[in-house]
């Protein structure tokens, strides 16, 4: 059985990168979701969660990023260029059951990769 960690290349983790993501990356949302996407700067698809205060308190914020990592690691199977994406949760995925959260991740995340699809083939 192959490790379920999220490694350091799996992940946006410095400012900069963040910046670019939110300066040249498309925002797509959904029900409980914002994506913003942007052709990813290493050959795999990267994540970055952005959960603010806003969200709830730190236990609460912890749970979301759990689910959107866990979510987001079975993503890895499909094919296709590789893209830098920066989650932000909405409140309301607290209150969803864990399938209709990742059918909407899903969704939303097709939606999105379909338009950093071309940038990244020019």
């Amino acid at each position: 059985m192959p490790p379920h960690r999220f490694t350091r290349t799996q992940r946006v983790r410095r400012r900069g990168e963040f910046q670019r993501v939110f300066d040249s990356g498309w925002k797509v949302s959904s029900r409980f979701f914002t994506l913003v996407l942007a052709p990813g700067a290493t050959p795999t698809p990267r994540l970055g969660i952005v959960a603010s205060r806003k969200l709830g308190d730190a236990v609460r914020r912890n749970r979301a990023k759990r689910l959107i990592r866990e979510i987001f690691r079975h993503l890895e199977t499909e094919p296709g260029p590789s893209v830098d994406v920066v989650v932000i949760p909405r409140r309301e995925l607290f209150d969803a059951p864990y399938a209709d959260l990742e059918r909407d991740f899903r969704a939303v995340w097709r939606r999105g990769r379909a338009r950093v699809r071309p940038a990244h083939a020019g």
